[in-house]
């Protein structure tokens, strides 16, 4: 089935949760992310699409049928999507000199400090102190008309991350959710991250089961010709 002008891409349903959760609205304007939600959100849809990508590596050219691509520019559009993910770990392994450990440092932290020009580390504390000039940093706005090609940018280049590369795609979706380092937890909250005293753990199975069941809705009333294809009718009940 075509895409339609005016419905949901899948990216947009993918990460309309967590962006309706850090939207913001002027009093007398549109909608806006601070800079700080901004980034979480792209590392957030960067993380989904990679989870996705690697749960449906061997399908992915029946996949991207759905990111609002003609047919016949499926093929073309995986290579570009896989070696944007390529190019982006190995600038990272060579600046860095190891692979990313988690999504957080790999997309949060980079994205921070190649915008705004400031290590992560060293603006935390600024920020809990008050530090004017950091604070606000941290509350620029960001229109949402300017970070939603974003956020479905990331979230198909997560594809194309989790389906080149699916080992590390899971350790560091586990370093993150379920091997969680607490005195970084403990710490982050110091800071005045708002997250809970203590994580939730969501396993890699539990956030792939959910992340397929979004995906199988979505391909069930826009693509629902795919649902056998990519194996999600048993996710419909999810």
């Amino acid at each position: 089935m075509p895409f339609k002008e005016g419905q949901p891409s899948l990216m947009g349903f993918l990460g309309e949760i967590p962006l309706r959760q850090a939207l913001k609205k002027e009093l007398f304007g549109g909608h806006y992310l601070r800079l700080w939600d901004y980034f979480a959100t792209l590392s957030f849809q960067y993380e989904s699409g990679a989870m996705l990508g690697r749960a449906k590596r061997d399908k992915i050219s029946t996949l991207v049928n759905m990111l609002v691509v003609p047919e016949a520019e499926v093929n073309k559009f995986v290579k570009p999507m896989q070696d944007q993910a390529s190019e982006r770990l190995e600038k990272f392994r060579n600046e860095l000199s190891r692979d990313p450990t988690t999504f957080y440092n790999f997309i949060f932290y980079r994205e921070f400090e190649r915008v705004v020009g400031l290590s992560l580390d060293g603006v935390f504390e600024e920020y809990t102190r008050g530090n004017k000039k950091v604070v606000k940093v941290f509350d620029q706005k960001v229109s949402l008309e300017t970070a939603w090609p974003k956020i479905h940018s990331f979230g198909a280049g997560g594809i194309g991350f989790g389906s080149l590369f699916p080992e590390l795609t899971e350790r560091m979706y586990r370093n993150a959710c379920e091997n969680i380092d607490m005195d970084e937890w403990t710490k982050a909250r110091k800071y005045g991250v708002d997250i809970p005293e203590k994580p939730d753990i969501v396993t890699l199975e539990e956030r792939e089961e959910s992340i397929l069941g979004i995906v199988a809705a979505y391909t069930a009333e826009f693509y629902p010709e795919l649902l056998d294809p990519l194996d999600l009718r048993g996710y419909l009940e999810v």
